[in-house]
């Protein structure tokens, strides 16, 4: 019986589906990454703005994970960058390895004379990005976390999630600033975008609408052990566990072996923000939920009901 108990097919179903849903919710973060990085590493939620300032400098007090993009109206192409430690720059190639002092990244067509001599010699790198508006800016990476006004007041601030505005706040903490209204740039209002984005959306639907009808079926294959442990004598919470437990077991090692997984590939192939990641865990935990009280509610439905079928 015990071999009954525990479906293989489910749970071969369950690990197939579990993955299916990660990679097209890794495939949906890579094309708005993509967009981003095509749309000069400006986030779709990204928030320009102006501040209106007399100070000198101010300073960046952040916990939240942001990348802020400072620069003068008159010159765009040389932006200085400042960043939280744990977020993703674009691609880069290195000349030479970062250090703890200010250093420059430029673009391929980038016009080397725009920058000064003390400026040159911050040069470690170019930015890997083909065919990228990157490829015509200069990024001035910041390491202070002092803003210094006198490189601009005009500012791009992307984050990884939550509300860009409260951080604004943060930032510039009784300091005006307008709003600017974003710009439609980058790959992101192209129609095979749009069209990959929502053939992927419906995707994650179906993997979704897979899984619950995977579940759907293997609780009814259970009903029959169940009806046959009750009219033993059995007791509901005995037969919960004995009908169920191995097969909660066997989806807790899945479980266990997905997040392994997606971890390890979170840390070789991180993107902006890895909402991937997130939302993928959080599938994984609400699904084993849902079966385990989709299962309970059964028994205890079974046995209230004298045993009758739905």
């Amino acid at each position: 019986m015990k071999n009954y108990l525990v479906s293989s097919r489910f749970l071969l179903l369950t690990f197939l589906l579990f993955t299916s849903a990660a990679s097209l919710l890794y495939m949906l973060d890579s094309v708005s990454y993509t967009n981003m990085i095509n749309n000069r590493y400006i986030n779709k939620n990204a928030v320009e703005f102006i501040v209106n300032t007399e100070a000198s400098s101010l300073d960046i007090d952040l916990e939240e994970p942001y990348l802020l993009m400072q620069y003068k109206l008159d010159n765009p192409q040389l932006k200085y960058i400042y960043f939280h430690p744990s977020v993703k720059l674009p691609p880069i190639n290195y000349q030479k390895q970062p250090l703890s002092t200010d250093y420059i990244i430029t673009g391929d067509v980038f016009p080397e004379e725009a920058l000064s001599r003390n400026m040159k010699s911050l040069v470690i790198g170019q930015f890997d990005t083909p065919s990228s508006y990157l490829n015509r800016e200069a990024w001035y990476i910041v390491m202070s976390q002092q803003i210094n006004l006198k490189n601009g007041t005009k500012f791009i601030l992307n984050v990884e999630s939550g509300n860009p505005h409260q951080l604004i706040e943060k930032i510039f903490p009784n300091t005006s600033y307008q709003l600017l209204e974003n710009e439609d740039r980058g790959t992101a209002i192209l129609k095979s975008n749009v069209l990959l984005n929502v053939f992927l959306l419906i995707s994650v639907l179906f993997v979704i609408i897979a899984q619950a009808v995977t579940i759907h079926y293997s609780i009814q294959s259970k009903k029959p052990i169940v009806q046959i442990l009750f009219l033993a004598g059995g007791k509901w919470q005995l037969i919960f566990l004995k009908v169920f437990k191995l097969e909660f077991i066997a989806l807790f090692v899945i479980m266990l072996l997905e997040f392994l997984s997606l971890k390890a590939f979170n840390h070789f192939y991180t993107i902006w923000g890895n909402q991937w990641y997130y939302v993928s865990v959080f599938y994984i935990l609400v699904t084993f939920i849902v079966y385990f009280l989709a299962c309970l509610l059964m028994t205890k439905s079974l046995i209230k009901k004298g045993v009758r079928l739905f």
